[in-house]
């Protein structure tokens, strides 16, 4: 199948995303002037909804027939998450032994299949979903779609008032309101055809993610409670819980990001065709490329290196500055570390077919 370029940009912002993310959690809040260097996490929370995005735009918009698809989807899933895991394990039984003795590594390893990397379940709970959920897309109009979204928004604020005022009630919009909802949002923005001008509406798209990046964050500068901001509620319930934030805010950041890479490709004048151009390049696209197949393997890996930087940096206090340096140069050379651990992990016989490079 003939890769779709915007895709593999989307995926390699959305990898780099989630090294940041996790980089910046391994610092506590530090000041910065006025404002805490964790206020600018929020630029990058986009990612994870990102990459159900992308799942959205291409497996719902293909017929297959159940059995092929969960053979063939949940293998490519499936056998990296336990060739990561059982690195993981070793890393952590090494490093464990060491710094916290047997209790310590107990306490690591006991429910170590169920939640090492929960993006994994998610997304294999959605696959679960989507040979059912692909149907009622192909067959849907984009007004119907449009039905959905516009229910999920709804949902969405709904769900927000009633965190916030901690409103008890009992309606359940979860079909909408769920990690599923990204799936057809991807699916939704990758083909709908906007009347508007390629420049104008990759404009919009750099706009809306500026306001909600800006509002998202001042959850962390401004007495903003963040109850009005995020809603990771929609997706919990005493028996489940997720990561993954529903609230309307996220929502606009993921969607502004997406449709930025998907129109910026399709620019032909003004600052936009230089972007265009050096996304083009010969290296820079190569590069994109090769991060893009690598980056499942590079997600399910990230762990491994992230963890024990936590437990180093927590013994040293940084300034300000010197914090949002560092997160800078770790984020940059772990990126960089997981590319090349991953491409030479599916350079090895056997055992390479399982990196998660695809």
């Amino acid at each position: 199948m003939q890769r779709i370029k915007y895709f593999d940009a989307l995926r390699f912002l959305a990898i780099f995303g989630v090294v940041a993310l996790h980089v910046f959690q391994s610092f506590k809040d530090v000041p910065l002037g006025s404002i805490n260097v964790m206020s600018f996490i929020e630029i990058f929370e986009f990612a994870v909804p990102v990459f159900l995005m992308i799942s959205g735009a291409l497996l719902l918009n293909r017929e297959m027939p159940i059995d092929e698809f969960l053979k063939r989807r949940f293998s490519r899933l499936t056998y990296p998450f336990i060739l990561y895991m059982i690195i993981y394990a070793a890393v952590l039984f090494l490093l464990m032994s060491f710094v916290s003795g047997f209790s310590g590594l107990v306490h690591w390893l006991s429910n170590l299949p169920l939640n090492y990397n929960w993006y994994f379940w998610t997304i294999a709970s959605l696959y679960l979903a989507i040979p059912i959920l692909a149907k009622f897309v192909r067959h849907s109009s984009f007004r119907e779609l449009e039905y959905f979204i516009t229910v999920l928004i709804i949902g969405c604020i709904f769900y927000q008032i009633t965190l916030l005022f901690g409103i008890m009630h009992y309606i359940d919009l979860n079909l909408f309101v769920s990690p599923m909802a990204y799936l057809v949002l991807g699916y939704y923005l990758a083909n709908k055809d906007f009347k508007i001008s390629t420049n104008k509406i990759i404009t919009i798209a750099l706009a809306l993610f500026i306001l909600t990046t800006l509002f998202k964050m001042s959850g962390h500068i401004l007495p903003v409670p963040m109850q009005l901001i995020e809603n990771y509620e929609a997706t919990r319930s005493m028996i489940l819980s997720s990561y993954i934030d529903m609230g309307l805010p996220q929502i606009i950041q993921a969607a502004s990001v997406f449709v930025f890479f998907r129109y910026v490709y399709e620019s032909k004048s003004g600052f936009y065709l230089a972007l265009s151009n050096f996304l083009n390049g010969s290296f820079t696209s190569k590069f994109i490329l090769s991060v893009s197949m690598a980056s499942y393997g590079m997600y399910l890996f990230h762990h491994t290196l992230i963890e024990p930087l936590r437990e180093v940096v927590k013994n040293y206090a940084f300034t300000g500055p010197q914090t949002l340096l560092l997160i800078i140069v770790l984020t940059v050379s772990i990126f960089i570390i997981l590319w090349i651990v991953v491409m030479l992990i599916s350079k090895i016989p056997y055992i390479g077919k399982y990196s998660g490079f695809h």
